[in-house]
């Protein structure tokens, strides 16, 4: 008999961890942008949860695209709404198409400037292959460090 073992993955924030399910964001809770996770912050620094290229760099620096050495397509979003705010608050220290070892930091974030602006500092991880995970698990709530596993699939 062959048993699937699940994957996991690692987180990219440091905070309190969620299931996808219960953002405070419609569209990402019913994960019409792809499963995942997210974080409420307790430190304001990014980094790769794994060694990634970056796929994309939105110009208001409030989202990153990457995807894995193994092929996972995902997205990190910090806050919801955060668009809105034009880049202002944001610092992001790689460039599309670099290649990012785990743990190498990507941006860093004014907390204290999204919550002035009136948006939640949920920080987002959105698997947006179509291929990719579809029965996402958070592996606890709570507290999490990033580069600590996440999530399985």
């Amino acid at each position: 008999m062959f048993f699937h073992r699940k994957k996991t993955f690692p987180s990219p924030f440091t905070g309190e961890l969620h299931p996808i399910t219960d953002c405070p964001d419609e569209a990402f809770s019913q994960k019409m942008t792809g499963d995942g996770f997210f974080v409420y912050p307790t430190s304001f620094d990014v980094v790769a949860p794994c060694d990634s290229t970056v796929e994309f760099v939105f110009d208001t620096r409030h989202a990153l695209g990457l995807r894995t050495d193994q092929g996972l397509e995902y997205m990190l979003h910090i806050g919801i709404d955060t668009v809105e705010m034009q880049g202002c608050g944001f610092t992001v220290f790689v460039e599309n198409g670099q290649h990012v070892r785990k743990g190498d930091r990507l941006l860093s974030f004014d907390d204290e400037a999204i919550r002035a602006a009136g948006h939640s500092d949920a920080c987002l991880c959105v698997f947006t292959d179509e291929a990719g995970p579809k029965d996402v698990q958070v592996v606890r709530t709570g507290k999490i460090r990033a580069l600590e596993d996440a999530v399985e699939y």
